[in-house]
C-alpha cells in the first residue's frame, strides 16, 4: 500500500472514532478496542509501541549508565527500603526534605517498598542496585505505554490509543527520569492507570472499576503524597460526567482504606494525622518563603533557591519543636507570608508553573552523563525537547477544546487531572520532573488533538479524481 493510501486509511480510521464517542456518550462501551479483535496488525502495533518505548529508555539508560542514577532524594528511599526488608523500624537518618521533620513522616512507604521488591535478594539482606532499579523502571515505563494504548483505545478508539502511547513512548522528560532511583516513574504509572481506569468506571458505570481506581490512587498517594490533590480531579470528573451515577464515588472507599492506616500510624507516632508533612514543608519553603525573594530565570538549575532553602532549613532544624508543633507553626507562618505577599507569590508561582510545563530536563540529563556533554550537546538537550513539549502542549490544548475522538466527559477528567498535577508544583523551584505524572493525560489529549488535525486535513483535502488511461 502506498504512503498516500496509508494516510487515507488512517484518516478513515480517525473519522470512525466518532462512532465510538457516540456510543461512549450514550453510556455504552466503545464499539472496538485495540485488542478487542486481535489481528496480526493490532499485535504488530502493540509490539512496536512496546519496543519503541523500551528501546528509547534503554538507549538513554546506556548513556547515563556510569552516572549517579539518582538524586538527593534517592538515599532516603534506599535506606528505608533496607529497613523494610530487614524488618527494622521504618526510619532513617538520611534527609527526607527540609523543615526538620522525621524523614519517615515525610516519605510514605510506597516507593521504598517498591525498591525493596525490586532489589530483594533473599534472607534479611538487601542489595540496593541502582542499575537493577534502572532496568526494571525502563521495562515498567515501556509496559505502561502499552497499557496506555489499550486503556485509551477502550475509552475512545484504537487510533487515539496508539497515538497516545507513541507520544508517551517518545516523551523526552519521561525518559530522562526513568533510570533514576526516584519515585517519578512508579508514580506516573500508578497515577496514570488510576485516572484512566476511573474514566472507564464512569463510562461503563461499573462500581468495581471505581473501587479499583480508588485503590490505585491510594497506592499513588503512598508513593508520592501529591496524589492526594487528584481526589479533586476525580470528583470534578464525576460531577461533570453524564449520565452520572453514585457508584462513581466508590473510589473514595478504597482510597481511604489504602491511606488511613498510614495516617493513623503518623498520628500515633508523631501526633500528626497526615499522610505526609512534605506538603506543608513545600508550602512554607518553596511558596511562602519563595515569595520573599526574586530568582532570575537564568538559574535553570534552581541553585539560588536551593541555597536559600538549605539556610532556612538549618534554622528550623535548630528549633526544639515536636512534629505537631513544627507542622502547625510552619503552616501558620507560610499562610501569613502568602496572604501579605500574594502578588509576589502569584508572580513566582506563574514562573514556576512555566518552568514545570516547558522544562527540558537538560540539567538532569547533563548531570547524569559521564563525561558531561559539551556546549553543542547541551544546546540540543534544550532545543529539541522544547520543540517536542511545545508541540505536545499545542496539540493537547487543541484536543481539549475540540472533539477529536474524546468525549466531553473524558476531556474534563483529563484536563482536571493535568491541572491538579501541575498547579501544586507552581513554585520558584518548578522543574520538568514535576510534569512527569501529568504526561499520560497530556499525551491522550495531544493524541486527540492530532486526530482532530488529521480529520480536518482529511475534510479539507480535495477528492481524488480518477484519471482515465490512454
Amino acid at each position: 500500500m502506498s504512503e498516500i493510501a496509508c494516510l487515507h486509511q488512517l484518516s478513515y480510521d480517525i473519522v470512525d472514532c466518532g462512532k465510538d464517542v457516540s456510543a461512549l456518550m450514550r453510556g455504552q462501551g466503545p464499539t472496538r478496542t485495540l485488542m478487542s479483535h486481535p489481528t496480526g496488525s493490532s499485535w504488530r502495533i502493540c509490539l512496536l509501541l512496546f519496543l519503541l518505548a523500551l528501546g528509547l529508555r534503554l538507549g538513554y539508560a546506556a548513556l547515563v549508565w556510569s552516572g549517579p542514577l539518582g538524586n538527593a532524594d534517592s538515599p532516603a528511599y534506599e535506606d528505608l527500603a533496607v529497613k523494610i526488608i530487614s524488618s527494622k523500624t521504618y526510619q532513617t537518618n538520611e534527609s527526607g526534605g527540609p523543615g526538620g521533620f522525621p524523614p519517615d513522616l515525610q516519605r510514605p512507604p510506597g516507593y521504598p517498598a517498591y525498591l525493596a521488591g525490586v532489589n530483594y535478594l533473599g534472607g534479611s539482606s538487601l542489595s540496593n542496585s541502582r542499575h537493577r532499579t534502572s532496568l526494571v523502571q525502563c521495562v515498567m515505563g515501556a509496559a505502561f505505554a502499552l497499557v496506555l494504548a489499550i486503556l485509551v483505545a477502550a475509552l475512545s478508539s484504537p487510533t487515539i490509543g496508539a497515538i497516545s502511547a507513541g507520544f508517551f513512548a517518545a516523551d523526552w522528560v519521561t525518559i530522562v527520569y526513568t533510570p533514576l532511583a526516584i519515585s517519578e516513574t512508579l508514580y506516573c504509572v500508578v497515577l496514570g492507570v488510576a485516572i484512566l481506569v476511573y474514566g472507564l468506571a464512569l463510562s461503563k458505570q461499573r462500581g468495581s472499576l471505581a473501587l479499583f481506581a480508588g485503590l490505585l490512587l491510594g497506592c499513588a498517594a503512598l508513593v508520592k503524597p501529591a496524589a492526594q490533590v487528584l481526589l479533586l480531579a476525580l470528583l470534578i470528573g464525576w460531577i461533570f460526567w453524564r449520565p452520572r451515577r453514585w457508584t462513581g464515588l466508590l473510589f473514595l472507599v478504597t482510597y481511604m482504606a489504602c491511606v488511613l492506616p498510614w495516617m493513623t500510624r503518623n498520628e500515633h507516632k508523631y501526633g500528626v494525622f497526615t499522610l505526609s508533612t512534605v506538603g506543608i514543608a513545600d508550602l512554607y519553603f518553596y511558596i511562602g518563603e519563595g515569595a520573599l525573594h526574586t530568582y532570575p530565570l537564568s538559574d535553570v538549575a534552581g541553585a539560588q533557591v536551593t541555597a536559600d532553602v538549605n539556610q532556612l532549613d538549618l534554622e528550623w532544624r535548630a528549633r526544639p519543636l515536636s512534629a505537631g508543633e513544627r507542622s502547625r507553626q510552619m503552616m501558620h507562618e507560610a499562610l501569613a507570608v502568602i496572604v501579605s505577599h500574594w502578588p509576589t507569590v502569584l508572580k513566582e508561582a506563574s514562573i514556576g508553573l512555566l518552568r514545570t510545563s516547558l522544562g527540558t530536563a537538560s540539567v538532569t540529563a547533563a548531570g547524569s552523563m559521564k563525561p558531561h556533554p559539551g556546549h553543542a550537546a547541551k544546546l540540543l538537550l534544550n532545543a529539541l525537547p522544547l520543540v517536542q513539549i511545545c508541540a505536545i502542549w499545542l496539540l493537547a490544548i487543541y484536543g481539549s477544546v475540540v472533539s477529536g475522538g474524546l468525549g466531553r466527559n473524558l476531556r474534563v477528567l483529563l484536563v482536571a487531572s493535568v491541572l491538579c498535577v501541575l498547579l501544586p508544583a507552581a513554585a520558584p523551584l518548578g522543574q520538568s520532573r514535576f510534569r512527569v505524572p501529568a504526561m499520560p493525560m497530556l499525551c491522550v489529549l495531544a493524541a486527540a488533538g492530532a486526530a482532530g488535525v488529521l480529520t480536518r486535513y482529511r475534510a479539507l483535502a480535495p477528492e481524488e479524481v480518477p484519471v482515465s488511461g490512454c
